[in-house]
């Protein structure tokens, strides 16, 4: 086993590979999966999130000193050493990662019906309190006033169609970092080695005469150069969200189908006969509803039809 020395662990060497990853004047690199694996517990231990993190690397970025001293701006000076000693940890192989031990809070009928469907909704997970303070950011982020639908349209430089793009906030790190919310991953993970992605949230207003709905059709979040793993996402909803309030939609069990479609058909193609075909099916919630879904499962959200915006955390973990 390899022993880091003191200067090893206090500097991360691998900040300067992502950085050249990323780096446009370096040659256009294939994919290795090893490097995306590590790149994601980097992130994760890291808690940054990949769009302001890419943002800056592409846009903003001049060497590695400067990629180490934006995310001491971000997480602080503690936070970087502390992570630091981590990952180095981790990647140079002085601790060994095992399966450590979780509760399980799933039920054998959960995991029947997540073996069959590829996904599950596990209700009231997080309380109102928690919810309702990444309500409170979403909106005063966004220059939202509840009382004003006109200001529920406002543009803002982190709003891409439903996604905003906003990842650093104790509020955000309250449920990200919820024991009961990784016990659920855990179970369906079968590991309690899991680290948290510092993900994003959602903001979808209802449509009207002047807005129209900017959610993303049918998809998948598959790197198809690697193919689909057993990768779970999640999101959580904020406030009530009834069928017509744009709820969280799926093909259910297509996790079952993906990969004999796949031998046949590319992935382009094979989700437009998916829309066509208009199977998903709307997953409705309330306020502290935690969903998750494979990978392997086309999913999309759906117009907001109701008199209020719908809110949500998205959430999942690393296996590491």
């Amino acid at each position: 086993m390899l022993i880091p020395n003191a200067q090893q662990l206090t500097d991360c060497s691998f900040l300067g590979i992502v950085r050249k990853y990323h780096d446009i004047k370096y040659p256009k690199k294939d994919v290795e999966e090893q490097y995306q694996h590590q790149e994601k517990v980097f992130f994760s231990i890291f808690q940054i999130g990949l769009f302001e993190t890419y943002n800056f690397l592409y846009s903003e970025c001049q060497d590695d000193d400067h990629f180490k001293n934006w995310i001491i701006h971000l997480k602080g000076a503690d936070f970087y050493q502390q992570a630091t000693v981590k990952f180095n940890q981790w990647y140079l192989g002085a601790e060994h990662v095992i399966n450590t031990p979780f509760d399980s809070i799933l039920s054998e009928a959960q995991h029947q019906f997540w073996e069959k469907n590829g996904y599950l909704k596990i209700a009231n997970v997080i309380d109102s309190e928690r919810c309702n303070a990444v309500i409170e950011l979403i909106i005063k982020t966004l220059g939202v006033d509840m009382e004003k639908p006109e200001t529920w349209y406002n543009d803002h430089q982190l709003l891409q169609g439903l996604m905003l793009q906003l990842y650093q906030h104790k509020a955000l790190d309250d449920i990200r970092n919820d024991e009961q919310v990784k016990s659920v991953f855990a179970s369906l993970y079968g590991s309690g080695a899991l680290l948290p992605n510092c993900e994003k949230v959602s903001f979808n207003p209802p449509v009207n005469g002047n807005f129209t709905f900017k959610g993303s059709p049918l998809h998948w979040d598959i790197d198809f150069n690697i193919g689909p793993q057993y990768y779970i996402q999640g999101l959580l909803y904020l406030n009530d969200v009834p069928i017509k309030r744009g709820p969280f939609s799926l093909i259910p069990g297509y996790h079952h189908q993906i990969e004999a479609e796949l031998q046949h058909k590319n992935p382009e193609l094979l989700i437009e006969e998916l829309k066509a075909q208009n199977l998903a099916i709307p997953i409705a919630g309330e306020r502290g509803d935690l969903i998750l879904w494979l990978q392997s499962i086309p999913h999309a959200a759906t117009p907001n039809l109701s008199d209020i915006p719908r809110f949500v955390q998205y959430l999942s973990f690393n296996n590491f």
